[in-house]
């Protein structure tokens, strides 16, 4: 991929990182996390038992809800990187507000033009 359309891609990616997955933690927001969510996503993650929990989008999506959205919480979102091959993607964030802090790592997919975040891992941080 030449430098040019590589750059181009993980632009994409980032915004759509920032415009639907970040925007949707602040606003609490489902039909943000629509927008770069496949429906195909799953989040793999470790539980309070610290056993592997597979969430589905339906589960995740019933963590959220933009009525009970705390407006005090100041999220910010950091792109460590972005890694593209041809319609294949890596994101390396963290994403945080006063209360909690995660890294999470995306593993994305451009399918018919828009990029996708099919998978996502994470793990909390310490604060």
């Amino acid at each position: 991929m030449k430098d040019v359309e590589h750059n181009l891609e993980v632009d994409l990616i980032k915004k759509a990182i920032m415009d639907y997955y970040h925007e949707g933690h602040v606003k609490a927001d489902p039909q943000l996390y629509e927008q770069v969510l496949h429906d195909e996503w799953k989040f793999f993650m470790f539980d309070d038992q610290n056993k592997l929990k597979v969430v589905d989008k339906q589960e995740y999506y019933s963590w959220y809800d933009p009525q009970n959205v705390d407006p005090d919480l100041q999220w910010k979102t950091e792109v460590f990187y972005v890694d593209v091959y041809k319609n294949n993607a890596q994101a390396k964030i963290i994403i945080e507000n006063q209360n909690v802090k995660y890294l999470d790592y995306f593993n994305l997919m451009k399918i018919d033009g828009t990029w996708w975040i099919v998978h996502k891992i994470s793990q909390p941080m310490e604060k």
